[in-house]
């Protein structure tokens, strides 16, 4: 009953300031703003239309309300607090799937390939959830390379936003009536490496 109550408590608050927010999409070219486009406008599960999102923890909630009703799949931890996201996350119009970097990573690995397989988008804190921060971890790699899938790469940068800066992830929330400038990298199929290098430089120039 709690996790519900803040799960829904969460959704309120994220919908509320986002009803506020201003988007701005860059691309490194039009091409890739066209292949972007062609992926996010579909809102059906289809083996044409599916991607891997990859983000910096610290950028998630710049990036929840751009993304709802997308059939989007999130991997989310089995914790109380992981319960918490998995409600507000369902709310939101995002399609969960419960797993975790630690006691049951391969579950929720297996979890999330089955659903990219099904052809749904699905969203990856790269760094999460425990970090270090800004350092990729090999799950959203090893989804890519199995169900041959492309990753695109997208870093959010909000015009007015509290930092946490005693968080690991130093989590940013945007304030409402903010503008959220959102720098993509092309879709490929990238090493954790070439991700991790891609992440960190984008929107730095």
């Amino acid at each position: 009953m709690r996790e519900k109550f803040l799960g829904l408590l969460a959704f309120i608050i994220i919908r509320f300031i986002g009803a506020t927010l201003r988007y701005k999409l860059h691309f490194k070219s039009e091409e890739d703003k066209k292949i972007f486009y062609s992926y996010y406008n579909q809102k059906k599960p289809t083996q044409d239309s599916k991607y891997l999102l990859a983000f910096f923890h610290q950028d998630e909630l710049c990036l929840l309300n751009f993304f709802r009703n997308r059939n989007m799949s999130v991997l989310i931890s089995i914790s109380k607090d992981g319960e918490i996201m998995n409600n507000a996350a369902n709310l939101l119009g995002y399609r969960p799937v419960r797993g975790s970097s630690s006691k049951k990573a391969v579950s929720g690995l297996i979890a999330a390939i089955k659903k990219v397989k099904a052809g749904y988008k699905m969203a990856f804190a790269v760094d999460g959830p425990r970090g270090p921060i800004f350092e990729v971890k090999e799950g959203i790699c090893a989804v890519a390379k199995k169900t041959e899938t492309v990753i695109i790469p997208v870093r959010a940068i909000a015009s007015s936003q509290k930092v946490f800066e005693r968080s690991w992830n130093k989590a940013k929330f945007p304030y409402p009536f903010s503008k959220i400038d959102m720098y993509f990298a092309p879709a490929d199929i990238y090493s954790k490496e070439d991700l991790e290098k891609t992440l960190i430089n984008l929107g730095s120039n």
